[in-house]
Formats: structure tokens, C-alpha cells, sequence
């Protein structure tokens, strides 16, 4: 019995160390904080950026280049990276996608435009993808690998010094709960939260934030609705995204507003 504490107590002290990594860099108020990163981190986006140009095709079609660069300049403005080395490159490829890399690298795919075909639409796709950065999201999902791998070490260690039976098996099982319970709810909160923060973005360099509402409308009709259960998944569905900017548009549009009138 002695054992079963003793294992049952390293388990949920294992599974509990990977919850601490979801630092939320956003407050009730709307108010954005930038999260260190770190200069690994930052040298880490900067190289496999240049590895991704290199691989991919990229275009520089005035009709893609031009407006990432006015919704760049205008977004560059309101967010504080002063150690980033800004970069926007449109790469040539039909999935409507985006992405931002630690060190203020950001890329776009040609097939984005077809859905986001306004400034303000790109703005809530570039802000959204940018918070990722600001928000050191990647830092976070690196802490939690850390963190899991640390715990799994300790619980095996625990595991053979207590002579349990097959220690692979409930180092697989402690692996498979710690996935479902907190690494997929991790990424869906990071999510969430960039959602939000790239309202705050685009509101604060003067695009209507209610347009974030409209482009995951827009992508909601380009994305399999037979895809497999939430709680399997790395991103929340698109209609509880909806659900959550709605919710959130009021403190979104006080920063709208309070950018329109100090104009």
C-alpha cells in the first residue's frame, strides 16, 4: 500500500510540474505583455526562417508584397520587439496559412489572400501569428517538453526502485495522460490567447478588431468539419474561436476606439 502512495504521489507530481508553463501574456484589461524568449530562441527562428526561404518558393508578386507591407509597417509600429529582425516573405503555396518565428520572422502563403483579401483581414492573420512570438509561445511549449520528460525520468527512476511490474507500461500511460490532460490543452490555450492578442494588435494599429470574427468565419468553410475531437486536437474549433472573440470584442474595441480618437 506503502507503494502505491508513493508511486501514485510521484505520478500526479510529475503530471503537475508540466502544468505550470501557460504564463498568459494578456490581462483582463487588454493589456499585452511582451514574454523574454531568450536569445537561443531568438536564434533559433531567425536560422530555420532562413532554412524555410531556402526551401520554398517565394514570391514577390506586388499584388502579395504590397499590402504585407502596409499592414506590416502599421503593425510593426504598435508592437514592442526592439530586438526583433523583422522580416514578412510571401512564399509561394496554396494552402491558406501563416506562420511567425521567434525573432520577428513571419511568412505568408500566397493561398491566404483568397480568404484574407483586405488589409484588415491580413492584419488579424499577421497579428494573430506574431502574438505567438510576443508571447513566447514556442518558449512555453519548450519548458512543458522539459518538464515532461523530467517528470517521466523521475517516475521510472520510482517505478524500478520500488520493484513495480512493467515500468514501461505506466511510463506510457503517465506520457499518454500528461498528451491528453495538458500538452494538447496547452497549445489550445496558446490559441486562445493569440486570438485575442492579435485583436489588441490590429485594433491598436487601427483596423477594426471585429474583423478577426469575420476571417475565421471565412477559414471555418476551408477546414475539414470531419476533423477528429477537440480534446485530440492542437487548435480549438472554429466555431468556439467565434465564440471567444465575440466574447472578448468589447475590451478589443476599447482599444479600437481609443486609437481612433488620439488620432
Amino acid at each position: 500500500m506503502r507503494k502505491l502512495i508513493t508511486i501514485l504521489s510521484l505520478f500526479i507530481f510529475a503530471a503537475s510540474i508540466t502544468s505550470c508553463t501557460f504564463q498568459p501574456a494578456l490581462d483582463e484589461h487588454g493589456n499585452v505583455s511582451i514574454k523574454p524568449q531568450g536569445q537561443v530562441m531568438r536564434s533559433h527562428g531567425i536560422s530555420e526562417f532562413k532554412k524555410i526561404k531556402q526551401r520554398l518558393q517565394i514570391s514577390h508578386d506586388p499584388k502579395y508584397t504590397r499590402p504585407i507591407a502596409r499592414v506590416a509597417k502599421r503593425l510593426k509600429k504598435v508592437i514592442n520587439m526592439p530586438e526583433a529582425e523583422w522580416e514578412f516573405v510571401v512564399f509561394k503555396d496554396a494552402s491558406p496559412n501563416a506562420f511567425a518565428l521567434p525573432g520577428g520572422k513571419v511568412g505568408i502563403n500566397t493561398g491566404l489572400f483568397a480568404i484574407a483579401d483586405t488589409d484588415a483581414l491580413l492584419a488579424a492573420v499577421l497579428g494573430h501569428e506574431i502574438s505567438h512570438a510576443t508571447a513566447a509561445h514556442a518558449y512555453q511549449r519548450m519548458l512543458h517538453a522539459t518538464a515532461t520528460l523530467l517528470g517521466g525520468a523521475l517516475l521510472y527512476h520510482a517505478l524500478e526502485q520500488n520493484d513495480i511490474d512493467q515500468p514501461e507500461q505506466k511510463l506510457a500511460a503517465y506520457m499518454l495522460v500528461t498528451y491528453l490532460l495538458e500538452t494538447l490543452p496547452l497549445s489550445r490555450k496558446q490559441e486562445y490567447e493569440s486570438d485575442r492578442i492579435g485583436t489588441i494588435y490590429m485594433a491598436q494599429a487601427g483596423y477594426d478588431p471585429r474583423q478577426s470574427i469575420e476571417l475565421w468565419r471565412r477559414l471555418s468553410h476551408h477546414h475539414d468539419t470531419t476533423q477528429k475531437p477537440e480534446f485530440l486536437r492542437t487548435h480549438p474549433e472554429d466555431k468556439k474561436r467565434i465564440h471567444s472573440l465575440r466574447a472578448f470584442m468589447p475590451i478589443a474595441m476599447k482599444h479600437y476606439r481609443a486609437g481612433k480618437n488620439a488620432e
